[in-house]
């Protein structure tokens, strides 16, 4: 898709403004008119289907979606770019859009010139007006909505490895603790051994950045390793063509967990994946 700039968001809200005075085909559109508001018809089209905001009925014809009813009815300038922008990082989710956890400065250094132009002329790059402040609350939601499905998504691949692992290891088939609640503290229940079979309870991390990634563990997670008469941290490394795998014990892993210290209480600690280096290896799967 063209990357995204004022003229050519604006020129997007002005076919919807078309569509709704003139029935037009995609294909009619494209032949009959090549410029919709300065900029290529095919360009706001393109940009018009990818927020979702153009359906095509029985005859072909294009009509604005609720969502492109919402934004062509923004009777302010501002108020339209404003949606424009949180339209584009709801559908499109790009890269920039982590940075809005991290205030507006970040947006405005790495979300590139068309995005920040866009962000300057709808009035929210300066200001702390309620409703500035109210759109940079919206995209910083959508930004934590992303980054946990994302972060999800990373821990599952560890979790169904570490499945994959235990069965091979054992024999036996592990539970999915987390799958079905990640109010346990763990994330499999494995056994101890092929001949042996207490239960194993099992915390994954999971990195696709190598040992130069981070682990978090909460202390919900460190009182149920020390509560439990068999824990133990699988930490996968996905960063290495192959999966590499530590198996990190709990009198390991307590050399890296605060304590309390007067009236103070630690909730949740971060620890360097390469602090286990040595541990690593390849796994047959």
């Amino acid at each position: 898709m063209t990357l995204l700039t004022p003229g050519l968001a604006l020129s997007a809200l002005d076919l919807l403004r078309l569509l709704h005075r003139n029935a037009l085909t995609a294909s009619g559109l494209l032949s009959d008119l090549k410029r919709v508001g300065g900029m290529p018809s095919a360009e706001a089209l393109s940009l018009s289907q990818t927020l979702n905001w153009l359906e095509v009925d029985g005859d072909g014809v294009l009509h604005p979606t609720p969502a492109g009813q919402r934004a062509c009815s923004q009777g302010d300038y501002r108020l339209a770019l404003r949606q424009v922008i949180l339209d584009f990082a709801d559908i499109v989710a790009p890269d920039w859009l982590q940075n809005a956890t991290y205030g507006r400065s970040r947006v405005l250094a790495f979300a590139g010139p068309g995005i920040a132009q866009i962000l300057v002329e709808a009035e929210v790059a300066t200001g702390v007006a309620d409703d500035v402040v109210e759109f940079w609350d919206l995209l910083a939601s959508m930004a934590r909505g992303y980054r946990d499905d994302r972060l999800l998504a990373i821990g599952r691949r560890g979790e169904r490895l570490t499945l994959a692992h235990e069965e091979a290891r054992t024999g036996a088939s592990p539970r999915w603790i987390a799958l079905d609640s990640n109010q346990d503290g763990y994330d499999v229940l494995s056994v101890k051994a092929a001949d042996d079979p207490a239960p194993l309870s099992i915390e994954v991390k999971t990195s696709t950045v190598g040992t130069t990634g981070s682990m978090y563990i909460t202390r919900k997670e460190w009182e149920q390793a020390t509560d439990s008469p068999n824990h133990t941290f699988h930490l996968w490394d996905l960063k290495a063509p192959s999966p590499l795998l530590a198996v990190v014990d709990v009198a390991e892993m307590a050399r890296h967990i605060p304590t309390d210290g007067g009236t103070g209480e630690w909730r949740e600690v971060r620890v360097p994946f390469g602090t286990f280096t040595s541990l690593f290896n390849a796994v047959s799967l």
